[in-house]
């Protein structure tokens, strides 16, 4: 292979990777459907307790794998990314190529994901 068609594809391959990455910090104008009473929660928080498990929603269960990748399954149909990102401010990344962002709070003790259209979803953690 000639040198410059192998570092097209190796700066391709890393170009690629770049783009799907979760950024270090999460968007400052996302807006999400909170409500009073919902409590925030800290990326501390969100790590210690949803690293290595799943959360069953009732359309679907998200698998935040130990290893750091990431996996949500509704009906026959699986959904993998490489990773996920938890924020300071509740947020999270999912490091599909086209990043996701979401928010989890607490209400009345229990966790709520609120997506970028304003659906709140009640989940519950499981091993």
């Amino acid at each position: 292979m000639k040198p410059i068609i192998a570092a097209s594809i190796i700066m391709l391959s890393f170009g690629s990777a770049a783009l799907a990455a979760c950024p270090d910090a999460p968007p400052s104008k996302a807006r999400f459907n909170v409500e009073s009473g919902d409590q925030g929660v800290t990326a501390a928080w969100l790590e210690k307790t949803l690293s290595g498990k799943k959360v069953r929603f009732d359309e679907g269960t998200e698998h935040y794998k130990s290893g750091g990748a990431y996996s949500y399954k509704s009906g026959n149909q699986t959904w993998d990314a490489p990773g996920y990102r938890f924020y300071d401010n509740g947020m999270r990344c999912i490091d599909y190529p086209s990043p996701r962002f979401d928010l989890y709070v607490v209400r009345d003790k229990q966790l709520v994901l609120i997506n970028g259209n304003g659906g709140r979803f009640v989940g519950k953690i499981t091993r």
